[in-house]
C-alpha cells in the first residue's frame, strides 16, 4: 500500500510538471535550469514530500518525511519580502527549499525560490527556480501550521522547534 501511494504521488508529479496531487497542498514547486529539471514539495496530512528530477520524467530523488522531521525556518515578520525555508535531511545530505514573495506588488519578480544542497556544511549546489515558474501556498506556509498540529512550537529566541 505504501508503494502504491508513493507511486501515485510521484507519477502524478512527474506527468504534471510541478503540480501536487489532489488532496495535498503545494509548499514550493517550480522548474529549474530552463525547464529541464523540476522541484516539487507537497504537504498531505502529516507527511511532506520532496521530488527532484528531469521535467516530465521520474524523479531522480524522492523523499517522504513526517512534518516533525522537516526543519523549517518561518518568516520572522519583517522585511520587504515574505520568505520561508525548510530542510529535508537524507543520509548526510540536506536539501533546503526556500521561497520569497516580494511585498511590493510592482516587483519585477514577485515570487522566487530554489533549493540548496549541502553535505557536511559544504554547499554542493544552489539551484534557483526559473523565473515565473514558482508555485507556493504563499502567505502562511501550511507546513508551519502542520508542525504546530503535530505538537511542535517554534521559538524565535532560539530559532528552533521545541
Amino acid at each position: 500500500m505504501r508503494f502504491s501511494s508513493l507511486c501515485i504521488f510521484f507519477c502524478v508529479s512527474a506527468q504534471s510538471g510541478v503540480a501536487c496531487p489532489a488532496g495535498s497542498e503545494t509548499l514550493v514547486s517550480c522548474t529549474l535550469k530552463d525547464g529541464s529539471k523540476m522541484l516539487t514539495t507537497c504537504l498531505q496530512g502529516d507527511q511532506v514530500r520532496y521530488a527532484f528530477g528531469r521535467s516530465g520524467g521520474d524523479p531522480d530523488l524522492a523523499l517522504l518525511r513526517n512534518v516533525r522531521d522537516v526543519n523549517m525556518v518561518p518568516w520572522p515578520g519583517i522585511g520587504s519580502s515574505i520568505w520561508e525555508e525548510f530542510t529535508f535531511d537524507n543520509e548526510g545530505t540536506s536539501y533546503t527549499i526556500y521561497y520569497s514573495q516580494e511585498r511590493d506588488p510592482g516587483a519585477e519578480e514577485p515570487l522566487s525560490g530554489g533549493v540548496i544542497v549541502e553535505q557536511s556544511g559544504k554547499e554542493l549546489a544552489h539551484l534557483r527556480c526559473d523565473k515565473g515558474s514558482v508555485q507556493s501556498s504563499g502567505y502562511g506556509l501550511p507546513l508551519f501550521e502542520a508542525k504546530e498540529r503535530a505538537g511542535q512550537v517554534y521559538s524565535l529566541e532560539t530559532g528552533s522547534w521545541q
